[in-house]
């Protein structure tokens, strides 16, 4: 190991003092270092200045200064942008990077952006994710300022310059001004690609129906997700986290928000109106809430004619969001089983 170690720092130090490098700083001597050590534990011999990844997902290549920059590469070119590429709208051309953003390994975000007087946007800036730096507050307190670092989070920026510019053309076409291709930083391989912000932020129709239909069987939303990936085959599949889920549950709930009561009463309608049989009545106070619900459909009337002679009604049964009780009304049939012949909401 070690003479393979000598003889890459001295290929390294031999390329930069070739492209008119005397000397490198502490900091870029240790990332050669730390590179050669890797390259020979893994048993890389490639001393060229041009690296390629193993699963062919970017190149990446040094500048005269010693900096790394990876380019994606095996890309459709009818995925890759160009400059003076049209599109209809500023939107398609967000999502047209945000595409290519997929198939080359890294998240977008949008950015800047500058209007004319009338508040038109004329131009849209669309770049990495890990484009910038995360600044610093500026407190000052009894004359005094002090800088505090912001609060922890799980962002990784990195000063990346990989970015589109839109312009308007006429109207709402736009066109790509300008494209950097270039990034500072590793892309994500394809064995990473599930873990993407732009891959695992969009729920399809299906995973929202899923989400919706399993709290309607009361399951939560953590074992919600635990069985879709059992069912499309693993988390890389789902297309989209827990935290994804969660956040369309709340979303479902404040869409519902205070019509939920006017819900369940539009349903009991739409039962009547299909089966005469399903009897259901309500009450509501001065301020329209509901206080009293009672509904029984075919089998539970049924029940209640052959077996109403002794009714239990239970009241034991309290709901915590809406601070309601359920009553169930409760018999015995001829086989000494329960059965039910209604059901009540009361506050």
């Amino acid at each position: 190991m070690f003479p393979q170690f000598y003889l890459r720092l001295s290929v390294c130090r031999k390329q930069t003092e070739q492209k008119g490098v005397s000397s490198v700083d502490s900091s870029h001597l240790s990332r050669l270092i730390n590179d050669s050590v890797s390259d020979c534990a893994n048993g890389s011999t490639d001393h060229s200045n041009s690296i390629v990844s193993d699963d062919a997902i970017s190149k990446c290549t040094f500048t005269p200064g010693g900096r790394r920059y990876y380019v994606p590469i095996s890309i459709d070119e009818a995925f890759i942008p160009v400059v003076n590429k049209l599109f209809d709208s500023m939107e398609e051309g967000m999502e047209f990077y945000q595409a290519y953003g997929r198939l080359s390994g890294f998240n977008t975000r949008r950015s800047t952006e500058k209007t004319d007087d009338d508040a038109n946007i004329v131009s849209k800036y669309v770049v990495c994710s890990r484009a910038g730096f995360n600044e610093k507050k500026l407190i000052v307190s009894n004359k005094k300022s002090s800088q505090v670092k912001r609060r922890r989070t799980v962002s990784n920026r990195c000063g990346c310059g990989a970015k589109i510019i839109l312009r308007v053309v006429s109207g709402k076409t736009y066109r790509i001004s300008t494209f950097v291709e270039e990034h500072n930083h590793d892309l994500v391989p394809k064995s990473g690609r599930q873990f993407m912000r732009v891959l695992n932020r969009q729920m399809s129709i299906i995973s929202r129906k899923f989400v919706f239909d399993a709290a309607n069987v009361n399951i939560g939303v953590s074992k919600s997700h635990s069985f879709m990936k059992e069912q499309v085959g693993g988390y890389a599949n789902v297309g989209a986290t827990v935290r994804d889920f969660r956040n369309f549950s709340r979303d479902l709930k404040a869409y519902v928000g205070e019509r939920d009561a006017q819900m369940i009463i539009n349903k009991f309608k739409a039962k009547h109106a299909s089966c005469e049989s399903f009897y259901y009545a309500y009450d509501v106070d001065s301020e329209d809430h509901l206080t009293k619900l009672f509904w029984a459909d075919a089998v539970a009337r049924r029940n209640y004619e052959l077996y109403g002679d002794a009714v239990s009604f239970d009241a034991t049964f309290d709901t915590n969001m809406y601070n309601m009780v359920f009553c169930p009304f409760i018999g015995v049939d001829k086989h000494d089983k329960c059965v039910t012949f209604g059901f009540a909401l009361l506050s």
